[in-house]
């Protein structure tokens, strides 16, 4: 779904072009069609006034949704008339219902485009059938279209009316498909710009606070190495938490800086068999192990090749299989796959941990989003944006206390 702001821009090239091909098609079918020229006056009188109301409606900046489903609404209808007196169904105009499937995938959303593809099938065959059964929508105020001398089989406007149905349906999946990548672009824009900006004022904050926090902790550490025969168990413990709580400052600056940084990527062709049994091995000397979690490695002796960036799809895997094996303190069961389609690889990392509730996993990937009490809610993500930054997409099914299962997809190396 568009913002506000970009939906009421296109909202505006909408209104307006919307004027000038109307004002063409109509122009062109008078001197086409043998059709009296009120009828073709009428729909542009009509145009018009509704595109002064759509400019004050729009001007209101309110109900924008709405308004996108009013004006593709009446479309649907003008355009129906137009078919309606240029031919029915060999109108030369059948594919205008077009316009009105484009026009919902860009203004309102990818899956808009496939409700107003019905609607212009309904829209098409209920006026091939009033042409066909010589029916004036709208009794006495137009006059009758001219009779074009032609009398359809009903075999010939079934396909004739399938092809266009076919047509309208290809057009919504062509309209769908582009949309979620001109989405996904945008999205990519979006987060690289916040990116830098978070980059710069973190670079900033911690250039001015990291320092005086190093001499601080270090500072309290000499201080109560000194004084340690000095020093009661109470005053030790506050002396430990000052410096640990340095530590973790310094730590989640660290963090921020390397989420922040968009780094350039060095693809290269990864086995995933031998890439996942060194990550796992790397695991075993990570404070997050636990040996109790039984690990099941389903990915051996499958041939799939990843194209990635070997350091940062190290980082990926790890934050992953850590969340893994914190989720399951009590131990469980840890499965590792991998599989391919025509063009992705897939790694599936599937815990019976304690899962997460519909609030917890909306939030999976926003930064600093935590349930845990010593984290800094930057690893799932930090394995957002490297996924999205090699053209792949991190999908989570999760169940509360049952489990998860995370699946990395990543284009395929040939």
């Amino acid at each position: 779904m568009p913002t506000a702001f970009v939906q009421a821009g296109r909202l505006r090239i909408l209104v307006i072009s919307r004027l000038f091909i109307a004002s063409f098609l109509l122009f062109y079918a008078q001197f086409v069609f043998p059709v009296e020229g009120v009828v073709f006056y009428l729909i542009i009188a009509v145009t018009s006034l509704l595109s002064v109301f759509y400019v004050l409606w729009l001007f209101s900046a309110r109900q924008l949704e709405l308004l996108a489903c009013v004006q593709i609404f009446f479309d649907l209808i003008l355009e129906s008339v137009l078919i309606y007196y240029t031919g029915g169904v060999d109108s030369l105009f059948a594919g205008v219902y077009v316009l009105s499937i484009l026009s919902a995938g860009s203004v309102l959303s990818s899956k808009a485009s496939f409700y107003v593809a019905t609607g212009s099938a309904v829209c098409f065959i209920g006026t091939v059938l009033l042409v066909y059964f010589h029916w004036i929508p709208f009794g006495t105020l137009l006059p009758n279209p001219p009779d074009y001398g032609v009398k359809r089989e009903n075999v010939y406007l079934f396909y004739a009316a399938y092809v266009q149905v076919t047509v309208f349906f290809l057009v919504a999946i062509l309209t769908y498909y582009f949309s979620q990548k001109i989405e996904r672009l945008e999205f990519k824009m979006k987060m690289q710009e916040r990116l830098v900006v978070l980059g710069e004022v973190t670079s900033n904050i911690a250039h001015e606070i990291r320092n005086p926090l190093t001499s601080i902790s270090g500072s309290v550490e000499l201080i109560s190495k000194q004084l340690n025969s000095q020093l009661t168990e109470k005053q030790r413990k506050l002396m430990d938490a000052i410096v640990d709580e340095s530590l973790r400052i310094n730590r989640i600056f660290n963090s921020l800086l390397d989420y922040a940084r968009i780094p350039e990527l060095h693809l290269e062709k990864i086995s995933t068999e031998s890439f996942l049994d060194e990550i796992f091995l790397l695991m075993k000397y990570q404070e997050a192990f636990n040996p109790r979690v039984a690990i099941k490695s389903l990915y051996r002796r499958k041939l799939v090749k990843v194209s990635a960036d070997p350091e940062q799809m190290k980082q990926v895997l790890m934050n992953v299989i850590t969340n893994a094996f914190e989720a399951m303190p009590e131990g469980g069961s840890l499965v590792v796959d991998t599989n391919t389609n025509r063009y992705e690889a897939i790694i599936s990392i599937e815990d019976t941990g304690m899962g997460m509730d519909s609030k917890t996993l909306e939030s999976i990937f926003v930064p600093f989003k935590t349930t845990k009490s010593n984290g800094t809610g930057l690893g799932m993500a930090q394995v957002h944006k490297i996924i999205n930054q090699h053209g792949g997409r991190v999908s989570v099914q999760t169940k509360q206390g049952v489990g998860t299962r995370i699946d990395l997809v990543l284009p395929k190396a040939e």
